[in-house]
């Protein structure tokens, strides 16, 4: 693509450089760009090869993990894609999308494994990309990715029709039909059918033609991914400057000051009233540090940030509950208190497991006053082996 900067209002400013004013963003560029792109062309790919149905079956029997929403509608039946479903979708779908195209059949075979390598690099590159810190390995790996991506996605170019372009085929199809009819050629009793399965390889071959001539990936979303390489050795990780922040900032920002304006000259009203509300929480901040130093305080003054302490101390950590379990156990003297079974036995039980049982250097102490005091929750935690990346027997244990 051939793009060129104009003038605009940043060229003469001092220190603005207007080409490094645009930065990467893997929100609307990735997730919402090219991910929502391929939604549809994965549907149609499924569509055409008859693999629709069990891809929504596996799509809809996903099991629960941390972090990850489990989708509760079928995969066709989701009309409205937002960032928080499609960053769901990017998590599973090359699974979901290998155990739909498994046991292809012979002609079938290639196309399957070009759609899933496509949709692998792009995968594979959206989880670089996000990425806190990068070495030259990391950003090589997300130029192979991405090349990777760019030479095997012709396979969903069919799916990049516009509706010109097939009225065009529709049209051109016709028109063949019309002129072998008006041949009129007497071909032999043992011919037709020869003859059809040429005319059909024809057609076809016309129809890829054409689209390939009419058709195209120009897609600005597409191009700006061959910048995220330069941006990382320029301005160091992408995430920093992703959009996400200002999404998720929106709602306190803006939606709640919207809500209790009169919507009459809401902008100012919301931008007034942030302020405010920011300034006081700083000025809360300013005084309780004042006080935790031993200053002299005014009596109002205290009994001020008393009240309002829930609102600028940091919040309590509240541990998980899992389902089935209880809700008033905390620690090891709150276990043995239920079970019934004394803190002795409790003690000896768990330091033997992690004597045998536990690297050194996730061990537990063997002070039983630093046992009882241990989270309930330690005991209760889920560890899942994960592979690491670009790892052979080498896996990461992933904690609920």
């Amino acid at each position: 693509m051939n793009l060129a900067i104009g003038q605009n209002i940043f060229h003469g400013l001092d220190r603005v450089s207007a080409s490094d004013l645009y930065k990467p963003d893997i929100l609307y560029t990735i997730y919402l760009g090219l991910f929502k792109h391929m939604i549809d062309w994965i549907k149609a790919f499924l569509k055409k090869h008859g693999r629709l149905q069990a891809f929504n079956e596996v799509w809809k029997a996903l099991p629960p993990y941390p972090g990850f929403l489990v989708p509760q509608k079928a995969y066709r039946e989701v009309t409205q894609w937002q960032g928080k479903e499609i960053r769901n979708l990017a998590r599973c779908i090359l699974g979901v999308l290998a155990v739909a195209l498994r046991q292809a059949g012979g002609a079938q075979a290639i196309p399957f494994k070009s759609a899933l390598r496509c949709l692998r690099a792009l995968v594979d590159f959206n989880m670089m990309a996000q990425y806190r810190s990068h070495t030259p390995d990391t950003i090589a790996y997300m130029e192979k990715y991405l090349d990777q991506f760019h030479r095997m996605k012709d396979i969903l170019l069919v799916f990049r029709v516009t509706k010109r372009t097939q009225a065009k085929v529709d049209k051109q199809r016709k028109e063949i039909r019309r002129q072998r009819a008006l041949m009129h050629e007497r071909v032999a009793t043992s011919q037709p059918r020869q003859m059809r399965d040429h005319d059909r390889d024809e057609e076809d071959e016309m129809y890829m033609d054409m689209i390939h001539g009419e058709s195209h990936f120009n897609l600005i979303k597409m191009h700006l991914l061959s910048h995220f390489c330069h941006h990382i050795h320029q301005f160091s990780n992408i995430p920093m400057y992703s959009t996400e922040i200002g999404e998720l900032g929106d709602k306190t920002q803006i939606r709640e000051g919207w809500r209790q304006s009169n919507k009459n000259g809401a902008a100012r009203l919301i931008v007034h009233s942030y302020c405010c509300q920011h300034a006081i929480l700083i000025r809360l901040l300013n005084l309780q540090c004042v006080k935790n130093r031993g200053a002299d305080i005014s009596p109002d003054v205290l009994k001020h940030l008393d009240r309002t302490t829930s609102r600028v101390l940091p919040p309590v950590i509240c541990w998980r509950i899992l389902t089935g379990r209880r809700s008033d156990v905390s620690n090891i003297v709150d276990f043995s208190r239920i079970l019934g079974v004394s803190l002795e036995i409790i003690y000896y039980e768990l330091i033997r497991y992690s004597r045998y049982n536990l690297p050194i250097d996730l061990c537990l102490p063997e002070d039983h006053s630093t046992l009882q005091s241990l989270p309930f929750e330690l005991l209760t935690q889920l560890e899942v082996p994960v592979l690491t990346f670009h790892g052979a027997d080498v896996y990461e244990i992933h904690r609920a």
